[in-house]
């Protein structure tokens, strides 16, 4: 595993301390992530692809256990089932999201643009609703 990501995974784990990483495919699970109100589930895990090309590009979409809905109704932007699955068993889809934020990583990890800043700004998705 190169520098880069472990120093990003170090960053992760500070913030989620139960986090899964799988090298093969280069995969993280994030147990029990909170969601906002109106979402089908309180806590439930997501999962997201460091790029091969990181930390130049950043990740994109989140992968949640399948049947996720926003008052009774499929968000916007949501395949079900994900075309690449995670993994971590069972169905999975995957909300397409990026961070608004401009995508500007630095050395060391800690000082831009990094996995952890990222994995924190799933919940943003969370509270905009569907």
């Amino acid at each position: 595993m190169d520098e880069r990501i472990e120093e990003e995974l170090a960053l992760l784990r500070s913030r989620f301390p139960d986090m899964v990483y799988e090298p093969n495919g280069r995969w993280v699970k994030l147990p029990a992530y909170p969601f906002a109100n109106g979402w089908n589930r309180e806590r439930d895990d997501v999962a997201f692809q460091i790029q091969a090309n990181h930390p130049a590009a950043a990740p994109y979409g989140i992968y949640v256990r399948s049947g996720l809905r926003f008052e009774e109704a499929v968000p916007g932007n949501y395949t079900e089932p994900a075309k690449t699955a995670p993994p971590f068993g069972g169905p999975w889809g995957l909300l397409s999201w990026t961070t608004e934020d401009a995508w500007q990583p630095k050395v060391p990890a800690s000082k831009g643009s990094n996995l952890l800043n990222w994995a924190i700004g799933i919940g943003q998705r969370f509270q905009g609703g569907a």
